[in-house]
């Protein structure tokens, strides 16, 4: 049987959106709206879209949450007809009761989730939900309906004491209805001010995901993460999150890998355009000095659909130095399906020294599960070849992971934090000075800037030989004003030329790429 390299879809196209503010509703409304939200819009060609749904894992929650939702309608869907829907006279849900007395003839019934446990409850009542169209209620809005809605499971009546009592029966219950070309699980799926949110529940809904709540800390609630995944086949996507200290080894050992999907308002109208490609502007070769040192700074975690969804893109539209320095922004090659709108927005905004480059996920496969590994190759080959993309972020594993898949560029390893790693350099993928052609791959390790130059002028100090250098430089993630950063890091390279003799040259990663192909003497096409 022939496997999907594609995100799932939505099948019926966005006609025209209804606009929900949720900012003022509860954690159960919110859940309850995004649930609505995935039922009405897999069958409906008015879709709604919600706003201002809560994350404490984005920025902490409240003020300080990045909130991009509006900003799209006028960025990317300010063709489509819409209308905002008035508030509900409810105090604790009138975003989610305006929408149910709206869209309630979609709804066939209610599935109560228990809050004596309620990660588990709410992901199993999410799972049940995109096979029967019930809405994921809390008790109190049960018992608040005047409807006289049809009660399709009370998660309550089985007291379940443990997350795996709850996972086992689901498993028996309501796996076999459930799709099977992407996996998801989901944690921090509380109604309490560190709750992770319910933004993501819509796509889960509408693709009739199984979802699934273990404490990947508790070594025997990890072990069974295998129960589920040998549902699927080998190198099966898992979208949503776990904590990545522990699932990033765990999913390589079994052979899947984890997409982080966090706090992402409205793929259910995202994923309703037609899916779109991509392409970036042509590599091109800076001349060659031997006292050079040729700088490609970029910005992480795209992986995380939070950061290509949601930081990415708000700090393109506000700050001032977008553009100024060349940058690579590492986002999922995964839009041109997820989000078409939103990758041609991006694509429109590369600019002569903008680019874009592709990270898959967080972890991959193991190279030594064949089959698992292989998927996840092709897969991300397929989807840098639609997104137009040349560059390629890549952590463990780096150097099979190029060879395989032979991408202009492949920027390797963890610059995050170095606290656990051996001598300051972390043990994934390749060291800072260790660039090299694999086939025709530029292999490029990755540094972390630190916020200010003294970083690189080190490097540049301790560089073993003579000749032009070549550093890949991880600046940090888009919670903070990185092409300012970057701005300031560059000018203040460039006024120490004199005293470090070099000469320091800013250039994407492509462009990097094609001058070090050009300094050994090959085709830099």
């Amino acid at each position: 049987m022939s496997r999907k390299y594609t995100y799932p879809k939505l099948n019926i196209p966005t006609e025209s959106l209804v606009i929900c503010n949720l900012r003022h509703d509860r954690m159960d409304g919110q859940i309850a709206a995004c649930v609505l939200q995935g039922i009405v819009n897999q069958q409906s060609r008015q879709k709604i879209y919600v706003t201002n749904s809560y994350c404490f894992d984005n920025k902490r929650g409240g003020k300080t949450q990045v909130q991009i939702a509006e900003r799209f309608l006028k960025e990317l869907y300010d063709d489509l007809p819409s209308e905002k829907l008035i508030p509900d006279d409810n105090q604790n849900w009138p975003g989610f009761m305006a929408l149910f007395k709206r869209f309630k003839k979609f709804v066939k019934g209610v599935i109560i989730w228990d809050p004596k446990l309620e990660q588990a409850t709410i992901e199993a009542a999410t799972t049940i939900a995109g096979q029967t169209d019930g809405l994921v209620v809390s008790p109190e809005i049960a018992d608040s309906f005047e409807d006289d809605l049809p009660v399709i499971t009370d998660l309550r009546d089985f007291e379940f004491k443990t997350n795996l009592e709850c996972l086992k029966w689901l498993l028996a219950n309501w796996m076999e209805g459930a799709n099977k070309d992407f996996a998801f699980t989901w944690s921090h799926m509380t109604t309490d001010g560190r709750t992770w949110g319910a933004a993501n529940k819509d796509y889960v809904v509408a693709q009739k995901l199984f979802t699934y709540y273990l404490d990947i800390t508790n070594q025997e609630e990890a072990e069974r993460y295998s129960d589920v995944l040998k549902h699927y086949a080998p190198g099966t996507p898992i979208l949503g999150w776990t904590d990545e200290r522990w699932s990033d080894a765990l999913f390589m050992k079994l052979g899947y890998f984890m997409v982080p999907y966090i706090s992402v308002e409205n793929m259910t109208v995202h994923a309703s355009f037609p899916s779109t490609t991509g392409k970036q502007g042509e590599p091109k070769a800076m001349p060659i000095q031997t006292n050079g040192v040729y700088i490609s700074f970029f910005v992480a975690d795209g992986d995380n659909l939070l950061h290509s969804m949601v930081y990415e893109p708000a700090m393109i539209l506000n700050l001032k130095a977008y553009g100024h320095i060349p940058l690579t922004w590492v986002i999922n090659p995964g839009l041109v399906d997820l989000a078409p709108k939103l990758f041609d927005w991006y694509m429109a905004r590369k600019e002569n020294n903008q680019e874009f480059a592709s990270m898959i996920s967080d972890g991959h496969p193991s190279s030594d599960h064949y089959s698992a590994f292989n998927f996840y190759c092709n897969f991300a080959r397929a989807y840098l070849k639609r997104a137009g993309m040349m560059t390629m972020k890549q952590m463990e594993e780096s150097e099979a992971v190029a060879w395989n898949i032979q991408p202009y560029v492949m920027n390797s390893g963890y610059a995050g934090p170095t606290s656990s790693c051996h001598s300051g350099l972390c043990h994934k993928g390749i060291g800072p000075y260790e660039y090299h052609m694999d086939n025709e791959t530029f292999h490029i390790g990755s540094v972390k800037l630190d916020d200010n130059p003294e970083t690189i002028r080190k490097l540049v100090r301790n560089a073993p030989g003579k000749g032009p250098l070549f550093f890949s430089v991880f600046c940090g993630t888009a919670v903070k004003d990185i092409p300012a950063l970057v701005e300031k890091v560059a000018e203040e390279l460039q006024a120490s030329e004199a005293e470090d003799e070099h000469r320091y040259f800013f250039l994407r990663s492509v462009d990097l790429a094609a001058t070090y192909r050009e300094y050994i003497g090959m085709n830099i096409s």
